[in-house]
Order: structure tokens, then sequence, then C-alpha cells
């Protein structure tokens, strides 16, 4: 080992560095090499949120307003695109019902026999060959798995697989089993720090999906979730996530909102913002395309009106 070497693993185990110590990532950083962006696969959600890495991203909103369905859409735009790999930890579905919800991803068709449009069978067996070398899911069987058990396979996922991030869905899955000296905002706290801290060592990126427990009515009286601070349990998931989301989902005009509500670092990973996206019932995908995207685009927005803003 060269005297550089030991020098900057000797930095690294003490843990002070000097500003020389960071010169080439910080000029990295300033020339914008550092956080390499990703599109999500909607022109008009990346003008407002950026796929990079490290990061730490939180979304919520409403039941079944499209939480996981657009997240499942923007994991196969990248695996696709840019070979991107992910961990997936998911406990509200069955393995093999994940694995299906993928494959309606990969091919924009529906598999269930209602559908006349459904997924063939050497469609589906292309699409599994496919998830086999993308997607990595994790369950544990029996028992509620606590945040160290899920990022550990997800450290092991990131040395045989090279994954490019991790998706925990929901948050109420993992085991909410705290020691007795913490409140429960200081439980979600530590949980936090140790997902951020797993990106941070193996630069990748997370996706936690959080489930509201304040939800307020709109003038037409439908259920709503209006900020981050609406997350069960803890204003931590705003305070400590780079990224935010709000989604909301207007079923009788089968509209979508992608809400921006929390960004950490504007020039990295995008702008508090909107846009508008389209689900459709018969490639059970999100779209933008045609006159939608064009009539509805992307509203930025420098401030909300909301409290999380």
């Amino acid at each position: 080992m060269n005297d550089q070497s030991k020098s900057s693993k000797s930095k690294k185990d003490i843990g002070i560095y000097t500003a020389d110590d960071l010169y080439d990532s910080v000029m990295s950083l300033y020339k914008g090499e550092k956080h390499k962006q990703f599109s999500t696969g909607f022109g008009n959600l990346d003008e407002i949120w950026k796929i990079v890495k490290p990061c730490f991203v939180v979304i919520t909103g409403v039941p079944n307003c499209g939480k996981s369905s657009l997240t499942m859409d923007i994991l196969m735009h990248q695996a696709k695109k840019y070979g991107h790999k992910f961990t997936i930890f998911s406990p509200e579905h069955s393995l093999e019902m994940n694995v299906l919800r993928l494959c309606e991803k990969y091919h924009q068709k529906p598999y269930h026999k209602m559908f006349k449009t459904r997924l063939s069978e050497v469609e589906l067996g292309e699409a599994i060959v496919f998830i086999a070398k993308h997607f990595f899911f994790i369950d544990r069987y029996g028992s509620q798995p606590d945040i160290n058990w899920i990022v550990d396979r997800a450290k092991m996922c990131k040395d045989k697989y090279d994954i490019f991030g991790l998706v925990i869905d929901p948050y109420n899955e993992i085991d909410p089993m705290r020691s007795s000296n913490l409140r429960e905002d200081e439980h979600i706290s530590v949980v936090i720090s140790k997902i951020k801290r797993f990106n941070r060592e193996t630069d990748t990126m997370s996706i936690l999906i959080a489930h509201p427990n304040k939800q307020i009515r709109n003038a037409e009286g439908k259920f709503v979730c209006d900020s981050l601070y609406s997350i069960s349990g803890s204003a931590h998931f705003y305070n400590k996530t780079d990224v935010g989301i709000i989604i909301s989902r207007d079923a009788d005009k089968e509209m979508t909102t992608v809400a921006v509500r929390k960004v950490r670092e504007i020039s990295v990973y995008g702008e508090i913002g909107e846009c508008i996206l389209k689900y459709s019932t018969r490639s059970r995908c999100f779209h933008t395309e045609g006159d939608f995207a064009q009539r509805f685009g992307t509203r930025k927005k420098s401030f909300f009106n909301d409290k999380s803003s």
C-alpha cells in the first residue's frame, strides 16, 4: 500500500477531513460530474425529479393512488434503458405477484385473463427472464423484518449484483419494535438514518413508500394527503428525505398528480413542482403521451402554499 493510500485510509478511519482531502470530489460536484442524472421515463416528471445516487426518496399518498404502480413504472424504465438493478422489499404482495406486476410493466399489458389483451405465455416468459436479471426480491417469511435485516440483504445484493437502488414498500411493513428508551419519532429517525447511511456507503438510491395517517376531505368529499408531514409517525419523513413526493389520483378524470414537495439540493435532485400523468387500465401503466401531456405538461412552482414547503 502506497503512502497516499495509507493516508486516505487513516483519514477515513479517523473521520477527520480537510477541504484539500475533498478537492477532487468538490470539483466534480461543481462541474456536475458527481451526480449523474437519469430519466424517470416521463418527460414532464423529469423536469422536476431527477433520478440520481446516492439519494433517499419518500413517496406518500392516500391508499390506491398509484404509489407502488408508478414506482414500478420508473424502476422498469431504469432497468430497460440503463440496465439498472434493484432490490425490492414489498411484502404487501406475494413475491409471485410482485413479479407479475413487473411483467405487466415490461410489456405494458395486463396479465389477468379478464383482459383480451393480456400477456401471452411467451411474453410472460420473456419478461420473467429480464426481471430475473434486474430485480431481486427480499422477504422474511413468518416474521416482520427490522431495518437491519433489510439493509443487510440490500448490501448482499449490492455486493453480488451491483444494484442501483433499494425499494421499501411500504414503511409500515418494517418491524416497529424499538428500544424502550426511544420514542416513536426517534426510532423512525434511526431507521431513516440507517437507510441513508446504506445509500452513502454503497452509492445507491432508496425509495421508501409510506402511508399517511392524516387524511382530510377536499370540497368534493374525497380523502386527500396534502403534506409530507401527514405520514404516520414522524416529521422526519419530511425533514430527512432528499426528495419528498405526494401522489394523488382523480379516478373520474383518469388523472394522477405527482407533486414534488421537498428537494434538498435543487441542482442535483430536481425542483419543487407538480405534473400530471395518466394511468391506463389497458396497459396497466402510467403515460404522458399525446394531447394529455401537451395539455397539462409540468407546472413548476417556486413555492407551495403548504406547511411542508
